[in-house]
């Protein structure tokens, strides 16, 4: 017994070694997994950090999910706004008809011309045109907001000159551009043709130089270039020397010593004087005998030229243009007013310069170009005017093909889509594009200033034909019932009979007009021919260009001329007989000269022919009424006589007649009947009585003045 206790004794103490084994093991982990009390503070520091960092996310995701949010609430409702605003955007042109609005706005006819009525509007019809302050002012009655032309698209589209820089002392030097400039026949040409040695009056029609010649010379005695413009003297290229002064740097005024001042020198100094150029005087024709130096000086000095012998500063040189004589001071002057001046541009950026001419030649356009700013080389794209060119061939004044011309100098321009005209500012585009772009914009442009100033006639032009159509439709509705009623036919045939002759009143009233189509070789001298012919006009008759142009005379030209009865004038251009054939079987008249003098002949001799003939009345006698006493002229018929005496000249029978009474015209006809006791004769002279009598009347009295007289019809001259 004790001893199976004792072995259970020891069994439960083995046990117990194993718990407490076991225990202290667990004790040991426990105080191994235990940490030190200042670590474990630093533990929840760092879970603080971290549960604040993922706050601090959340809060910025919140905030940018909240911008994002409102960023795009604001674009909806930015694009709404914008949205609504375009939907009551109405985009209209600078000009726009009565009909072409009502459509925009979306509204008809009828009740939109009611409602323009009630605004204020009257005098409205379809076809009336309206400007952009009127239509837009229509428009914001419907609630919409014009939108016209933007004003900046001059900017955007438009090319502009570059400014000028302030500082040009260390651009390099340009060609000075000398104009010679005087009054016809004084020489100019021939002073020109001694610089550069060359004979250019004996290629000139008449002797009268016709177009601005531009080219540039080294002078013999500096070797200086120096570019020369030669504009023509006769009056009716008054515009061409215009532009030869505004793109000049020193005029040469040509004086004749023996002619001395004449209007077109006055009228050249004006130009000079205008474009504040500075001038030398060269007196011409000193070699003749007649020449009077002094006289040409004062002449000056009393019209406003300050020279130096007077204490002014304007340069004077006699000189002889036939002989050479007093030229190389000529020179010389040229040449130190041109230091002085120190003429300077830029030879790179964009190409600027003037259109001086500009013809059709065989090549095609060609214009000549003087380059002020840049250097224009082939390749180049230019815009002048309501033209452009890519630029082929560039040409010197002697025909010599060149690869670049820079400031100062004058070069012929090839490859122009349309002619340019004289005086048209040139500048160098970017690209083909933007050329095209620019001349569209200028085109849009022209078109729309010249609506704006013809738009009060094209109104009245188009409630003209208004009226007309509605008195043509109610003429046809009126015949339309002229079978069932007389009343009706009456009416129609009355309107029919007013139309007519109000057509006939109208076209009777104001001078006539007579269309004429202008040709020359070169635009300089188109322009100043179309000038010339419009400068002749009178009450009765007076031109009308119908279209200028360069070049030959094509088929179109006569078709036109044909189709408005006008005529041609054909000036410096070669003959072309089969196009004058053509036009003489189609009765238009050919005006063919290379003399502007002969130009203004012909073209007066045509407004003559059409001008109604001056009639005036010449009186061939006189005489007084006596007495009044009445024939029988067969049965119970009878007539009343006139008893006179002629006072002066001559009275016969069917002369015209008329009969005055207190200074007044009672009667204006014909002596029907002429006797001299019983006896018929032809005419009575002074101091003899006679029977008168008259045709169709018998109002007279006695104390009446008789005269007869005569109609002397005469070609009118303008």
């Amino acid at each position: 017994m004790s001893d199976i206790a004792s072995r259970v004794l020891r069994r439960h103490s083995r046990f117990s070694d194993e718990d407490d084994e076991i225990e202290q093991r667990g004790g040991r982990s426990r105080d191994q997994g235990r940490k030190p009390r200042g670590r474990q503070r630093e533990d929840d520091d760092e879970d603080d950090d971290a549960a604040a960092a993922r706050e601090e996310r959340n809060l910025q995701k919140r905030e940018r999910q909240a911008r994002e949010k409102e960023a795009r609430e604001s674009k909806a409702a930015e694009k709404k706004a914008r949205q609504e605003e375009e939907k009551h955007q109405l985009k209209l042109p600078q000009f726009i008809s009565v009909s072409t609005l009502a459509q925009t706005l979306g509204e008809r006819y009828e009740s939109f011309v009611r409602r323009l009525e009630r605004l204020g509007y009257d005098d409205i019809f379809p076809g009336k045109v309206l400007n952009s302050e009127t239509s837009g002012m229509i428009a914001m009655e419907y609630d919409y907001d014009p939108v016209f032309e933007p004003a900046n698209e001059a900017d955007e589209r438009d090319l502009k000159a570059r400014p000028e820089p302030e500082d040009k002392q260390n651009l390099p030097a340009r060609p000075p551009v000398v104009t010679i400039m005087g009054h016809v026949d004084h020489g100019k040409t021939t002073i020109l043709d001694y610089l550069r040695k060359s004979s250019v009056a004996a290629g000139e029609a008449g002797g009268i130089t016709q177009h601005i010649g531009a080219f540039s010379v080294p002078l013999a005695s500096s070797g200086k270039t120096i570019t020369f413009l030669d504009t023509p003297g006769h009056a009716a290229f008054l515009a061409m020397r215009q532009r030869g002064a505004n793109v000049t740097d020193i005029v040469i005024l040509v004086v004749a010593a023996d002619d001395s001042v004449k209007p077109q020198t006055l009228e050249a100094l004006k130009h000079a004087q205008a474009a504040k150029v500075p001038i030398i005087v060269a007196i011409n024709k000193i070699d003749k005998p007649e020449a009077d130096l002094q006289r040409v000086k004062q002449d000056l000095a009393r019209h406003g030229v300050e020279i130096e012998d007077f204490g002014g500063e304007t340069q004077v040189v006699p000189v002889s243009g036939k002989t050479g004589e007093g030229m190389d001071m000529l020179e010389e002057n040229i040449v130190t007013l041109s230091e002085i001046l120190d003429h300077r541009a830029e030879t790179d950026g964009r190409v600027e310069g003037w259109v001086l001419e500009a013809a059709t030649k065989k090549l095609g356009r060609v214009a000549t170009v003087l380059v002020r700013r840049g250097t224009l080389k082939t390749g180049s794209v230019i815009v002048a005017g309501r033209s452009w060119a890519r630029v082929r061939s560039l040409h010197n004044e002697a025909g010599q093909a060149v690869e670049s011309a820079g400031p100062g100098i004058p070069v012929e321009v090839d490859g122009w889509r349309d002619q340019p005209i004289a005086g048209d500012e040139v500048l160098e585009a970017p690209t083909e594009q933007k050329a095209t772009d620019v001349v569209e914009y200028r085109v849009e442009k022209v078109e729309r200033e010249k609506t704006a100033v013809d738009m009060e006639v094209i109104n009245e032009t188009r409630k003209a034909e208004q009226a007309k159509r509605e008195k043509e439709r109610a003429a046809q509705r009126a015949s339309k019932y002229a079978a069932y009623s007389d009343l009706f036919e009456t009416a129609a045939d009355a309107g029919d009979n007013d139309a007519p002759a109000e057509s006939q009143e109208e076209q009777s009233s104001g001078p006539k007009s007579v269309p004429f189509i202008i040709k020359a070789d070169v635009s300089g001298s188109a322009e100043a021919v179309s000038a010339y012919i419009l400068s002749i006009s009178s009450p009765l008759i007076m031109p009308r260009i119908l279209k200028s142009g360069v070049g030959s005379i094509n088929p179109s030209d006569v078709e036109l001329a044909d189709a408005a009865r006008g005529h041609i004038v054909a000036f410096n251009l070669p003959p072309d007989e089969s196009i004058k054939g053509a036009a003489e079987a189609k009765g238009v008249k050919v005006l063919e000269n290379n003399v502007i003098y002969r130009v203004l002949d012909d073209v007066k001799a045509v407004l003559e022919d059409m001008l109604p003939p001056v009639v005036t009345q010449r009186v061939l006698g006189e005489a007084e009424i006596g007495q009044a006493f009445e024939i029988g002229i067969g049965g119970r018929k009878k007539m009343k006589i006139a008893g006179c005496k002629v006072r002066n000249g001559v009275v016969g029978k069917n002369h015209r007649v008329r009969v005055m009474r207190g200074g007044e015209k009672i009667y204006d006809g014909t002596i029907h009947s002429l006797k001299n006791v019983k006896k018929d004769v032809q005419e009575m002279r002074k101091g003899t009585e006679c029977g008168m009598g008259f045709d169709d009347w018998e109002l007279f009295e006695v104390g009446d003045q008789v005269q007869t007289y005569e109609e002397v019809s005469e070609r009118r001259k303008l």
